[in-house]
């Protein structure tokens, strides 16, 4: 990228980006501009009849020693996808690390955006997970996050390029599902700290936690595998520590995971494809538990199983009002609610009409 057509990267971004993609592609356009300065990073151009229609943006960290590269805001011109633009872009990007000395290379990118996480899959990516990075780097793995942006990317996945040969083993779905049980209730546990409430109820949280996640992914598991597709659950480890720093100011916010399908290289349609039904079936079950247990503290006399399930409304409740929020983003924010207004409005609308008459039945009574 020449320094006058900086503009014309914006104005792509723009008008092919959603508001929160814009936001974060920014962020990592404006730093691949500082590290230009510095000779270790840029961005890359696509042009098109005389007009920018592609970008992708690299920088290049030292880490532990080692030279890494990232590969960052990927973004073709909405009106021209589908034409190998985004390939050329990260096959030069790819070409422009290892020339200058980077034997690793990182992205991130989300499951669900096919066209971009195939094209990775296909260029010797793969998955780099938390056990993984913690080996490689300890502690240091929060340098990657910085530099790639991970921290808000919940939703995203981290991708490694290396010159292994062979592929690291991914974590299995169990420990995936604990690691999720477990972030979700320090969440809670942290809460309960904050407001000073029972020891006993925080012993608790784990089993109602446990109850909460595992009604509304296995619903999916269950409903995915009547459809003949196998899917696997993934805990997103920044959405987890986002959480975390979100509970010490008293804040919900469960971006624990996700059900997807377990085939690697696999095209997701949101408007034709038969998973629509399996992100409607997840905050259904969460629905129906959140009302179960709304109601289970007029049906007992104990007050730790009324606070308890107290507890378990209100997670149920906002596990529900987040995976209904119809934000897709590829720097981020990847909630099941686009995939369930793309696939059918009428089943959206019913759900939230549902959810808001759950809270406004709490709020009278």
């Amino acid at each position: 990228m020449q320094p006058n057509e900086k503009g014309s990267v914006e104005k792509l971004f723009a008008r092919s980006l959603g508001i929160i993609n814009r936001i974060v592609f920014q962020l990592s356009f404006e730093d691949a501009q500082k590290s230009a300065r510095k000779q270790s990073g840029g961005t890359l151009t696509a042009e098109y009849d005389g007009k920018i229609v592609g970008a992708v943006s690299m920088r290049i960290q030292i880490v532990k020693e080692k030279r890494t590269g990232y590969i960052d805001a990927l973004v073709t011109d909405k009106e021209l996808r589908g034409r190998a633009i985004g390939k050329s872009l990260v096959d030069g990007a790819i070409s422009w690390l290892e020339e200058h000395g980077c034997e690793v290379i990182y992205a991130t990118a989300d499951r669900y955006n096919s066209p971009s996480w195939n094209m990775f899959i296909h260029r010797g990516f793969h998955l780099y997970e938390i056990p993984q990075q913690l080996r490689d780097y300890g502690l240091n793995f929060l340098r990657l996050w910085l530099g790639e942006f991970h921290f808000i990317g919940f939703g995203t996945f981290f991708l490694r390029r290396g010159k292994e040969q062979r592929k690291p083993h991914e974590t299995g779905e169990a420990w995936h599902l604990l690691g999720a049980l477990l972030g979700v209730s320090i969440v809670g546990w942290i809460q309960i700290l904050r407001s000073q409430g029972s020891s006993t109820l925080a012993l608790t949280m784990f089993a109602v936690v446990a109850i909460s996640l595992l009604a509304h992914e296995l619903s999916q598991k269950l409903v995915a595998r009547k459809l003949g597709l196998e899917t696997t659950f993934k805990a997103w480890g920044s959405g987890i520590l986002f959480g975390w720093l979100l509970a010490l100011v008293g804040v919900f916010f469960p971006a624990y995971g996700s059900t997807y399908v377990k085939q690697l290289d696999w095209w997701y349609e949101p408007k034709r494809d038969k998973t629509g039904i399996i992100f409607a079936v997840g905050p259904f079950a969460s629905l129906a538990l959140a009302f179960a247990f709304w109601t289970l503290p007029t049906l007992t006399t104990s007050s730790l199983l009324a606070a308890s399930a107290k507890v378990g409304y209100m997670i149920n409740l906002l596990i529900v009002i987040f995976n209904l929020i119809p934000i897709q983003a590829a720097g981020g924010f990847v909630w099941d609610g686009k995939k369930i207004l793309a696939w059918n409005k009428t089943i959206w609308v019913a759900l939230v009409i549902a959810t808001s008459a759950l809270i406004i039945l709490d709020a009278l009574f």
